[in-house]
């Protein structure tokens, strides 16, 4: 055969092995990918997601306000007070948080206003043994029209030392599911709800088994802001 007829063979058997080394890895690679594609799904459908709401369990939702701590009216972030890498283990000293919904027309929030106050002191003093816990107060329009002013007022009526945001058109109380006041939460470090005096009032959350536990009413059977705090940050205080 010519030299050159056999110059043309090699040439064509160069390109075929060419084309089959690609055709390979071309393969190997749509494998790896599915295998990458096969675990993200596995882990998507066996791995329960947090659900966000305000029932225990769920996370809260999250928000950005107008909020005072007596000087003036500033930007915040809820946010800000989470641990998202807590757990109930953890030995990070990261505060838990007392959610109040109030209205300044409400008379049991009035009535209540005093105490929550001293409740607020109380569960951030060297002699409380537990992990200290953040008041903010939320402060809604359900009842009448009212100014920041007023709100300012009260808090100082009532020495309420924490936070107050500013929800007087009543959305932050749409987000959390809060149809009357006094509504209180108590939120994990996390930012799970741990327990919701509307909706559980009995029952709180058990950050280490990740279920509901029942709490105990220390004088009617109704649990109070109080006794949820010292039931469920001394279980899961990460002490």
């Amino acid at each position: 055969m010519h030299e050159n007829g056999f110059g043309k063979i090699g040439e064509n058997m160069n390109s075929m092995l060419h084309d089959q080394d690609a055709s390979a890895r071309s393969d190997a690679g749509i494998i790896v990918m599915s295998m990458f594609f096969a675990g993200i799904l596995i882990v998507a459908f066996t791995t329960s997601p947090i659900a966000s709401g305000t029932e225990i369990g769920e996370r809260a939702p999250i928000f950005t306000a107008k909020a005072t701590n007596g000087n003036g009216w500033e930007s915040f972030a809820f946010e800000d007070l989470l641990d998202l890498s807590w757990t109930w283990n953890s030995t990070e000293e990261s505060p838990w948080v007392a959610v109040e919904f109030l209205d300044i027309d409400c008379g049991y929030c009035k009535s209540s206003a005093t105490e929550v106050g001293e409740w607020a002191q109380m569960y951030n003093a060297e002699q409380w043994p537990g992990p200290d816990v953040v008041f903010i107060a939320i402060a809604v329009g359900f009842l009448g029209d009212h100014t920041r002013a007023e709100l300012l007022e009260f808090r100082t009526q009532y020495n309420n030392n924490f936070l107050y945001v500013d929800d007087l058109d009543v959305s932050i109380a749409k987000d959390w599911d809060v149809g009357a006041t006094p509504t209180y939460f108590l939120v994990q470090p996390d930012g799970i709800v741990a327990w919701n005096s509307q909706a559980t009032n009995g029952l709180g959350w058990d950050a280490k088994e990740e279920k509901s536990v029942p709490l105990n009413g220390f004088d009617d059977g109704y649990v109070q802001l109080n006794e949820a705090i010292e039931q469920l940050t001394m279980l899961n205080g990460g002490e």
